[in-house]
């Protein structure tokens, strides 16, 4: 089963490529379970070193804990729940959002910030790869 995890990763599209096509493969052949179920619910692959160090900013990094942690009904509510000013909130909420990692519930004049997906967890995996490597997913075979 799909745990409700967004997995976060570095330079890493071509193996989850991979991975989705063999379990594509597996699926196609009548295998079921394991073998063809992703381990979390999304990955978002970041492939810019700055887009890294836009989403590990310790401000945007307390928003994330928040989120996850005391789930706020709306932005202004997360504001107080970091003791932080509304607009800067809600500037770095956006720029989470343009990462991918946050979204926002429409709940009549609120908006409520939630992990991509209404996952619950995020599993970070920075993985600089070797130029010999790139491309190859770890464990398979050829």
């Amino acid at each position: 089963m799909t745990e409700n995890t967004l997995k976060i990763t570095f330079q890493q599209a071509e193996q989850h490529r991979q991975a989705a096509r063999e379990r594509l493969r597996r699926a196609e052949a009548g295998e079921t379970g394991e073998a063809v179920e992703q381990d979390v619910r999304f990955i978002l692959n970041f492939e810019e070193f700055d887009d890294i160090a836009r989403l590990m900013r310790t401000s945007n990094l307390e928003l994330i804990e928040a989120v996850v942690s005391d789930e706020p009904a709306s932005i202004r509510q997360l504001a107080d729940v970091v003791d932080r000013d509304y607009r800067e909130v809600h500037r770095n909420l956006t720029e989470l959002e343009s990462l991918g990692v946050v979204e926002f519930e429409d709940d009549g004049s609120r908006k409520k910030p939630v992990l991509r997906g209404g996952a619950e967890h995020i599993d970070f995996s920075i993985r600089f790869p070797r130029s010999t490597d790139r491309g190859e997913v770890p464990g398979a075979s050829a």
